[in-house]
């Protein structure tokens, strides 16, 4: 059954990525740019680079448009000239980076694309398209709306950057600041990532919106997806417990393996951890230490690290404990994929999306960060007494994509009334503290 619709009238909206990997992201716009198809709208997506896993998996109804790249000095020229204001932070980001980016070279056929195109709404959610969007925007005059997406916390992925020497969140913080303010409107993926993006670009609260991102699942395993399943989940004798996420530090899989030996030595028990990119010299590393540590442990034979699985929700289904062991998110939507799937879910409390999702711990437990022993407990105590699993997929059903889209809509189309559903400061206000975080979040925006 759908969403009631936020009804009006059809409307043109274009959703720009940079390319169509797998990531959550580009998931979270398929998905939404899938709906807004099913709302009547005219839908285009813009690619910057035709490439990835999703390549195959645009929406029915949805107009594919394939942004043509200029040369990089043109593409530079197109940045700066599209606004004298922003000019510090190109140059700022030419020194960090030593290069002109490669997202400067789409700006040129974004402004066609605005000028010619009648568009009501473009919406971006990864720093660089953002970035290139404003700036297009800026040279196109037409009278689009652009609205930026924020999808994990900002300064965490600069703190990574710096520390670890990679990623480009660094190099593009000035610029950032610059553009972001500059959207009609920015749309965090929840609240602790508004919070956070409010602080680290100095936003104005009343234009930062929260909308969770949308989780849909098949409503059930496709017989031959079930073949494909590990022997583990077969037998009902030894529970497993699941992890899930790409082979990087932000996962913390370190952890969960040191939590998992840490169960069982007292409960007989098994874990598989499903994610990881085999043409990643780094994340192959990554694995290769957890297998090590598991390893170490004693628990190798009990340990199984399958690398990238197409149908995960089949593992949600069978196992007994999905764990989130991550040093930071920004919403988290595997939680979700759990809920649905009727797993019980235990995950660190980490910034910014479980303790959202699970409403503070009424849908999971949720313990401290880097706490093994506490892990171990949650854990232990997940096996025993298992929630009611039709509980746990009521409330993953709650954030569908047709409930996100119609947020999205009326957001889009407000014209400045009826936003209480996804304004940032609205939302807070149902949290913990609410009046205090806002106070905080908006202090350095004044």
């Amino acid at each position: 059954m759908r969403e009631e619709k936020y009804v009006l009238p059809p409307q043109r909206f274009a959703f720009l990525l940079d390319n169509l990997r797998g990531g959550g992201a580009e998931r979270v716009v398929l998905n939404i740019a899938s709906e807004f198809v099913a709302l009547g709208h005219t839908v285009d997506l813009l690619v910057c680079e035709f490439r990835g896993e999703l390549c195959n998996s645009i929406p029915e109804g949805v107009n594919l448009i394939q942004l043509e790249a200029s040369g990089r000095l043109f593409g530079l020229w197109s940045a700066v000239s599209a606004t004298s204001g922003g000019i510090p932070g190109i140059i700022s980001c030419l020194k960090s980076a030593h290069k002109v980016p490669a997202s400067f070279r789409y700006i040129r056929a974004l402004e066609t694309y605005l000028s010619e195109s009648g568009s009501s709404v473009l919406f971006s959610v990864l720093p660089k398209a953002n970035i290139s969007a404003i700036l297009a925007a800026a040279r196109a005059k037409a009278s689009t709306k652009i609205f930026i997406g924020v999808q994990n916390s900002l300064s965490a992925r600069e703190a990574r950057g710096l520390s670890d020497g990679k990623g480009q969140m660094h190099h593009m913080v000035s610029l950032m600041r610059f553009c972001y303010g500059r959207a009609e409107g920015i749309v965090a993926a929840s609240c602790g990532v508004a919070e956070d993006a409010i602080r680290f670009l100095d936003l104005d609260p009343d234009k930062v919106h929260v909308v969770y991102n949308p989780v849909s699942v098949p409503d059930s395993p496709a017989e031959e997806s079930l073949a494909t399943t590990h022997p583990w989940l077969d037998s009902s004798d030894i529970p497993v417990i699941l992890g899930i996420g790409r082979m990087v530090k932000q996962k913390n899989f370190p952890l969960l393996i040191r939590a998992f030996a840490a169960v069982r030595g007292k409960v007989d028990c098994r874990l598989l951890i499903l994610g990881g990119d085999d043409s990643s010299a780094d994340q192959m590393a990554v694995r290769q230490s957890l297998q090590g540590l598991a390893s170490e442990l004693g628990f190798s034979a009990d340990v199984g690290l399958l690398g990238y699985q197409p149908n995960p929700q089949d593992y949600l289904r069978s196992a007994c404990v999905f764990v989130l062991s991550s040093r930071y998110e920004g919403f988290g939507n595997v939680l979700v994929e759990a809920l649905l799937a009727g797993c019980p879910v235990v995950s660190t409390d980490c910034p910014s999306g479980p303790s959202e999702i699970l409403e503070g711990g009424i849908y999971g437990q949720l313990v401290p960060l880097e706490n093994i022993e506490a892990l171990a407990g949650a854990i232990i105590a997940a096996l025993e007494n298992a929630p009611e699993p039709e509980v746990l997929r009521r409330r993953g059903r709650e954030f569908s994509p047709e409930r996100a889209a119609a947020k999205y809509q009326q957001l889009f189309l407000a014209k400045g009334t009826d936003l209480s559903a996804c304004r940032y400061t609205d939302q807070v206000a149902s949290l913990p503290a609410a009046q205090e975080r806002i106070s905080t979040a908006g202090s350095s925006a004044k």
